[in-house]
């Protein structure tokens, strides 16, 4: 071909052409490796939930238009990343279930997902059966589409109670085939879901399988339940557990206080063998560890400070938060859970009372509880005091500021608390005269203000000496009704 036959307009062409070819051969080139490299999952997830949140119905339906392009497009990246299974009474049906089309569709997004039974009663035997066929499905959909970074699962044990031996084996064999096809499960929450510890043990051996390397948080809470059962297994109920130390990079455990959490930790010389048997070093730094005052301590031994000082060399960074629901003021309960060495950086105190007396109040309560943080100098690491109490404290002032004195490390008080009190003055005042320096956070509730008057006087009070705090330096926020 003669070159200086080919008219500008063609060699233009010509040009482009091979640009394009170019381009698309580079373009090409990167998108390979681009997928050999990059594991969609790995990708920042797109803020389209929040975008969603603030869409008028019309948007809403053209969002989930683009939701489903962009899955359909990229497989697994999550537009949809939360997604909670909560069937209600009202929304079970034998032909249909809402949101099933929802998750068929979108569930190859999902990231975390939220199952949590509502017990239905036991008259409606067909609903709970039902409810179970659907879970099954549901829990089949994520077994095929779905790669999780977090589950969690609730109150499951208020449906086997009330369903044949052959149903509740279908739904156990389907979670367990679930779990079983996860490979990237960070955190995994059971609460009160079986009866049998074996049967949580089946499903972390599973665990164990699928997302050994990966789990980072593990929740286990109605082991109380299991508890009866588990004292006949003897020390076999604990061994089993210590498959949860073996997890190398668990750095949060969440659990109640029950028998096989005391032997899970007392076993000292079992724990430091299956230590001994891992490869990497087990990274567990916190422990959630919940205590209700339902069960009677007669049943526990009770961990030592010995217990706790072991416990410290094998977690150097070990830190606990202690979740403490009582009903009735025990010094016996306080003396017997909070002992020293026991590294407490987060303490919550919930009352949980029905039968309430007007003339009683929580200060008997509080002052032995904060005698004894004093007297077992976890006050020197307190990070975090959180208080939701269903009976008043007369005067705020002479019950927190000794305490909040000596906790050097604290950060963040959370009170809720019943009216009347008072000395939130006093409580203000000390703080604008010598606040703590490591206290940043402050969330006062006070509720029960029946009255106008005092409810406008408390309002104005607590409004000057909060603008006055935020002066210095201390974010606090005080809610009345």
């Amino acid at each position: 071909m003669d070159v200086d036959a080919i008219n500008p307009i063609e060699m233009q062409y010509v040009g482009e052409k091979c640009d394009i070819e170019t381009a698309e051969s580079i373009v090409s080139t990167v998108r390979e490796e681009c997928e050999k490299q990059v594991n969609w999952r790995e990708l920042p997830s797109l803020p389209l939930e929040k975008i969603y949140s603030f869409l008028d119905r019309f948007d809403r339906v053209n969002m989930s238009l683009v939701c489903r392009k962009w899955s359909e497009g990229y497989s697994s990246p999550s537009a949809w990343k939360i997604f909670r299974f909560a069937l209600m009474e009202s929304m079970i049906s034998v032909d249909s279930c809402p949101g099933m089309k929802f998750v068929r569709k979108y569930s190859s997004m999902f990231r975390h997902v939220d199952i949590y039974y509502h017990i239905i009663l036991p008259s409606q035997k067909d609903l709970i059966y039902i409810w179970c066929r659907h879970f099954i499905v549901f829990l089949q959909m994520l077994t095929s589409n779905s790669q999780l970074i977090s589950v969690k699962i609730h109150n499951l044990f208020w449906c086997f109670v009330h369903i044949d031996t052959s149903t509740s084996g279908d739904v156990k064999r389907a979670i367990t085939s679930f779990l079983g096809s996860q490979r990237y499960l960070k955190r995994v929450e059971f609460d009160y879901c079986f009866h049998n510890l074996e049967e949580y043990m089946e499903l972390l051996k599973e665990l164990t399988k699928s997302s050994r390397d990966s789990i980072t948080h593990f929740g286990l809470r109605g082991l109380t339940i299991c508890d009866s059962k588990a004292k006949e297994q003897d020390s076999t109920a604990a061994d089993s557990l210590l498959m949860l130390i073996g997890l190398p990079s668990l750095t949060t455990l969440a659990i109640d206080y029950s028998w096989i959490f005391e032997n899970l930790f007392a076993c000292q010389s079992a724990v430091m063998k299956t230590l001994k048997n891992c490869q990497t070093r087990v990274k567990l730094s916190k422990l959630i560890l919940d205590y209700d005052s339902c069960y009677d301590i007669e049943h526990f031994r009770g961990l030592t400070s010995a217990d706790w000082q072991f416990l410290k060399k094998l977690y150097p960074d070990l830190q606990v938060e202690l979740n403490f629901t009582t009903r009735l003021p025990s010094r016996r309960e306080v003396e017997f859970l909070i002992v020293p060495d026991m590294p407490i950086a987060c303490l919550n105190l919930r009352d949980d009372i029905y039968d309430l007396n007007p003339n009683d109040s929580s200060l008997m309560e509080i002052d032995v509880l904060f005698a004894r943080l004093l007297q077992c100098k976890t006050s020197d690491h307190l990070v975090s005091l959180c208080f939701k109490l269903e009976l008043p404290i007369p005067d705020l002032a002479s019950t927190f500021i000794p305490i909040l004195q000596a906790c050097k490390k604290l950060k963040c008080l959370d009170l809720s608390i019943i009216y009347p009190t008072s000395g939130i003055d006093l409580l203000f005042e000390s703080w604008l005269e010598n606040r703590p320096e490591s206290l940043k956070k402050v969330f006062i509730e006070i509720s029960g203000v029946e009255d106008d008057h005092d409810y406008r006087i408390l309002k104005k009070l607590t409004t000057e000496y909060v603008s006055s705090l935020e002066l210095v330096g201390l974010n606090v926020k005080v809610v009345i009704y």
